[in-house]
């Protein structure tokens, strides 16, 4: 089973690259209020079809009753797993497409944090993904119905937090007007709720015996 679901999660990656070379993220810096409207309308338009591609995968189904469910999963759940490899996707396919590509550094990557977190998908256990989340009266208005589902949602929102994010990283932010920097923050804010959200979503549909 664990060497069907490693080749699970390899098709899976690899249908996340697919959809990233649709969506062509920026070599610029898009200003925030130009850049959410604009790639949640595309990451939207293609939400469907992405979904159908992940679901012709056709996911191992596990008998997670026969699977160990001691403590001791922490950090290695389904749920925070998927987090990581979703920002691993996006890093690798930027290494390799945006503003000086660097093919044998995303190769690396691929060869060693990728694979690992794949490795560590295919072994996992029922665990809780609720550790990562906030204590917070706000609430986003994410849902999903299946283990699909849950996944697109948690690696468009990682898109869309990575990309606003490339502004601390490149730009001098005290340097933003006021309006813009608070703008920025109440994403931030939002986007990781939304993350979270969906952290908690791939873990329990994941597990879901339909």
């Amino acid at each position: 089973m664990k060497q069907q679901l490693v080749a699970y999660f390899q098709r899976l990656t690899d249908e996340s690259y697919q959809l990233l070379d649709v969506v062509k993220l920026p070599s610029d810096i898009i200003p925030l209020q130009e850049f959410i409207p604009d790639f949640s309308a595309k990451l939207a338009n293609l939400k469907s079809s992405t979904i159908a591609n992940y679901k012709n995968l056709n996911r191992p189904q596990c008998n997670w009753c026969k699977m160990e469910t001691n403590l001791g999963v922490g950090l290695n759940s389904i749920g925070m797993l998927s987090d990581r490899l979703s920002i691993l996707i996006i890093k690798e396919w930027c290494l390799r497409n945006k503003t000086n590509p660097n093919g044998v550094k995303a190769d690396d990557l691929y060869r060693t944090q990728t694979m690992d977190i794949i490795h560590a998908l295919a072994r996992a256990s029922p665990g809780s993904s609720s550790m990562n989340t906030k204590i917070t009266h706000h609430k986003s208005e994410v849902t999903a119905n299946s283990w699909e589902e849950a996944f697109y949602g948690l690696l468009a929102t990682n898109i869309l937090n990575w990309e606003s994010q490339e502004v601390l990283y490149i730009k001098d932010i005290k340097s933003l007007p006021c309006e813009e920097l608070r703008g920025y923050i109440a994403w931030f804010s939002f986007g990781n709720i939304q993350r979270n959200e969906y952290i908690q979503y791939c873990e329990e549909l994941y597990w879901r015996q339909d």
